[in-house]
């Protein structure tokens, strides 16, 4: 791993937008400074800003082709994208996909600098200054939000390349290049630990004097919610030889249950809390929801509709597509059967708040004919492959017409209350079973899964207590499938619970038209074969970073 960043750090202070925990921009900076790292110290509100820097290599999953189309949520049309190399056998360590080492790595330095050589500063000649104590005080702050920060980056590698490099100091580029890795699960705990530690000192929000109602920074629910996953992670089968640990499976539901009953008491629940609100709603909706815990806010965009209005519509091109697989993990409403002529009456409400279908009405308030032959369908060059477009995220009323062009702030969500309650009852399902409690896990898990299920608006039947753990473990991964889709958990999933064998085969919807107007509807299996071999559980490491530093060891079988 070579060490790019030398004692002279170039301080980038870019424009950022990102929302943690609320609905407003945070940090803006002009591009206008390059700061010795003794000039960025030695000021106080320089070396604040420095600190804020570290937000800056957090990542969301909006590119054109997302992490969904290389799993069983979606397929992507365009046959040239990298997406396809994760399941073609294409890629290796000369061609690696989603090559983040040297991104997060990067920014654990920026980090370890903050950490060693800024956040303990003092400050003292600057005691007198109008608004010191404020200012210093929320200087103090920064401290725990990068440490939180540095934590999250290596959740990022360490779910992607398993063993990594633990570096926790600033080191020198013949240090750097000759460091080992630590085992995933030891790096993963140490995530936690280091969440654990954050808690104690971050605060609750910013909606104080001390902050000026700063919103958009690291709280105590980003770090616990932080520890709940990666313990979650580490307890996981692909930890622990195909089963899981239930210790640290235990400690993960506790972290959970903290957000829970934290978030419960402040009244937020998801019974009072709309799905579609989340995305897709007008003006600032759904960066307003108090379920989200954590958020990357983008700024005003269309690139999104754009990648994934269907290619039939003005400005559209189609990309991600969502599977048959997805649509049959939406349970029906209650009281309400599958009706084989008419597949998507009556379902689960979010199928429709997450993906389009034929004859229902989408871009340009046009009604989508995406039967064979019909306007959005096959063979139109370009048309869904699978029978479906992507509607979560994306904003109905975007206009891509050169006259007239609008774009909508996009959010990308870290952490939220539907995620916690999942991975609670993940964790209390495998220790006490569907329907136990004891002492420290004092939700059951059907409880937790049926506080999902029973958000508003949605009209499904709760889960049963009497389910075996087989039937409640399938209908949890389904469940999981369905509230988490394209928010880049499925992948991940895939690879931690060892199932990647049983990924691979994609359904689609074959849909007709007949002369007399009928359409008909056909499940189907697509006949692209994707690949899978059990060294995909972990991405390879660059061949780039195993010449640099001899000391790593490639991932299994690559």
């Amino acid at each position: 791993m070579k060490n790019k960043i030398k004692n002279k750090v170039i301080l980038l202070l870019g424009v950022v937008f990102l929302t943690l925990t609320a609905c407003d921009d945070f940090l803006e900076y002009s591009e206008s400074d390059t700061l010795s790292e003794e000039l960025a110290y030695n000021n106080l509100e320089r070396a604040t800003q420095v600190g804020f820097n570290c937000y800056t290599f957090l990542r969301d999953n909006f590119g054109s082709a997302m992490r969904s189309s290389a799993c069983d949520e979606s397929q992507y049309v365009w046959s040239e994208s990298y997406i396809h190399r994760y399941y073609n056998g294409s890629w290796s360590q000369f061609n690696p996909v989603d090559d983040m080492w040297g991104h997060y790595y990067k920014g654990i330095y920026m980090c370890n600098n903050f950490l060693e050589k800024g956040a303990d500063k003092e400050f003292e000649e600057y005691r007198y200054n109008e608004d010191y104590e404020r200012l210093y005080a929320n200087f103090k702050n920064v401290k725990w939000e990068v440490r939180a920060l540095r934590a999250y980056f290596y959740f990022e590698l360490a779910k992607r390349y398993g063993n990594v490099p633990l570096i926790t100091k600033t080191l020198s580029e013949e240090e750097a290049n000759n460091i080992s890795q630590t085992g995933a699960k030891d790096v993963l705990t140490w995530i936690a630990g280091e969440c654990q530690t954050c808690y104690e000192y971050l605060p609750d929000s910013y909606d104080s004097s001390v902050f000026l109602k700063q919103l958009g920074r690291v709280t105590k629910l980003f770090v616990k919610s932080l520890e709940a996953r990666a313990l979650l992670y580490a307890a996981s089968p692909l930890h622990n030889n195909g089963s899981y640990d239930l210790e640290i499976l235990r400690s993960s539901g506790k972290a959970s249950l903290d957000v829970i009953n934290t978030m419960e008491s402040a009244g937020v629940r998801l019974a009072n809390i709309n799905y579609f609100d989340l995305w897709n709603s007008d003006a600032d909706t759904h960066a307003k929801c108090v379920e989200i815990i954590s958020m990357i806010r983008r700024g005003n965009s269309n690139g999104f509709e754009r990648d994934n209005f269907p290619i039939s519509v003005e400005g559209g091109k189609t990309g991600n597509c969502p599977t048959q697989n997805l649509v049959d993990a939406y349970d029906m409403q209650s009281g309400f059967t599958y009706d084989p002529a008419n597949p998507y009456a009556n379902r689960d409400q979010r199928l429709q708040q997450t993906i389009v279908v034929n004859q229902s009405e989408w871009a340009y308030n046009e009604t989508m004919d995406i039967f064979y032959g019909g306007k959005d369908g096959l063979p139109n060059k370009g048309a869904t492959p699978t029978g479906y477009y992507l509607k979560k995220y994306a904003m109905k009323n975007t206009n891509l017409n050169p006259v007239g062009t609008t774009s909508h702030k996009k959010v990308w969500i870290l952490f939220r209350l539907g995620e916690v309650y999942l991975n609670y009852a993940e964790a209390a399902s495998q220790i006490n079973g569907v329907s136990g409690t004891d002492a420290d896990l004092t939700m059951s898990a059907v409880d937790a899964i049926n506080k999902v299920r029973g958000r508003k608006g949605l009209t499904i039947d709760p889960l049963p207590g009497d389910l075996s753990l087989q039937d409640f473990t399938a209908k949890y991964r389904k469940e999981r499938m369905v509230e988490l889709a394209f928010e880049d958990h499925r992948f991940w999933d895939i690879r931690r619970w060892m199932i990647g064998s049983t990924s691979v085969v994609l359904k689609t919807m074959k849909i007709e038209k007949a002369a007399d107007g009928s359409i008909s509807y056909t499940k189907e299996i697509d006949n692209i074969s994707r690949k899978w071999e059990d060294k995909y559980y972990f991405y390879p490491i660059s061949v780039n970073e195993l010449n640099i530093n001899t000391n790593l060891k490639q991932n299994k079988g690559w």
